[in-house]
């Protein structure tokens, strides 16, 4: 069972590693939050930064799109030209700080956390629910 989970593994890493020389917009992390694993894109520019995951028509079960800035403050997000429901998790050092469940595709709502962060995770809408994600939770990004 460990030898095929390795397989899987390098497998998906080889395809990221293919997409990456491809596109060359994004780079790729993993996500550790509890026992789930995501593999998350990352944008390299500020138009990829921009437009997000805007016009794409969803996310695999297990793939995110994070977004690393280089300071801490309360990183704003809306939902402009997206085509899918989300959920959005705010991490500062390694931990949850804020979670928006469910934010639909069509609101026109501006979510601005309670607390700063570095970093922010959008996984499919349900997720953080599915999972039982919370505020405090670990996050490990690699």
């Amino acid at each position: 069972m460990i030898k095929m989970k390795k397989n899987i593994l390098f497998l998906v890493l080889g395809i990221i590693f293919t997409i990456i020389l491809v596109t060359n917009a994004f780079f790729w992390k993993i996500i550790m939050i509890g026992g789930q694993v995501f593999i998350a894109e990352t944008p390299l520019s500020q138009a990829a930064y921009e437009r997000g995951l805007g016009g794409r028509s969803g996310l695999c079960q297990n793939c995110a799109m994070l977004f690393m800035f280089s300071g801490e403050k309360m990183h704003a997000f809306w939902m402009k030209d997206m085509r899918f429901d989300l959920d959005i998790l705010w991490i500062k050092e390694g931990k949850i700080v804020y979670i928006k469940k469910d934010f639909s595709a069509h609101s026109p709502e501006i979510i601005k956390p309670e607390t700063p962060s570095f970093d922010v995770l959008e996984i499919n809408a349900g997720l953080v629910e599915k999972y039982g994600f919370r505020v405090g939770d670990s996050v490990k990004i690699y």
